[in-house]
């Protein structure tokens, strides 16, 4: 390489990695860009996505702990008549939770009856495959685009931020 490859350069073979599932490689850059960059959490989930996909979780917790990576809650804002909501997962304090529950429950239901099959492979928590598939439905993400649809006009673009 005619140059030092800087950390957005690792990100890209780290990325990479990822989509062809090829561990060692993704460990070479992972470790680089953890060198030059150690706190950063964007190129750190890309890593852990590889691990899990390759079945190692222990491996990946233990990287984690190593590094001091830590896994913050994510959320998610949407704007709806000139005002901002935000979402975090599983989110049970926002006034319409009860509508925005029914909805994606309805939508999941659907979903499923037209042959959808959710993956949990990538929540990382140690529990139960029931646990992590609500955790999945109700993500921050999801949970700030249900109330979008439930608030929005009809033809009007939803626009949320995570």
């Amino acid at each position: 390489m005619p140059f030092e490859p800087d950390a957005a350069t690792w990100g890209e073979l780290l990325g990479a990695s990822r989509i062809y599932r090829d561990t060692e490689l993704g460990e070479k850059a992972a470790h680089m860009i953890f060198q030059m960059e150690p706190d950063n959490m964007f190129l750190s989930r890309i890593y852990m996505q590889l691990l899990v996909n390759g079945g190692d979780v222990g491996k990946m917790r233990v990287k984690m702990r190593d590094t001091g990576v830590k896994n913050l809650p994510g959320y998610s804002w949407i704007e709806v008549q000139n005002k901002i909501h935000t979402f975090s997962v599983g989110d049970a304090l926002h006034p319409q939770r009860e509508s925005i529950c029914s909805f994606l429950k309805e939508l999941d239901l659907r979903m499923k009856k037209e042959g959808y099959v959710s993956s949990t492979k990538l929540v990382l928590h140690d529990v139960e495959e029931e646990e992590k598939e609500h955790m999945f439905k109700h993500h921050s993400e999801n949970l700030a685009v249900a109330f979008g649809i439930l608030t929005t006009p009809a033809g009007r673009p939803i626009l949320y931020v995570s």
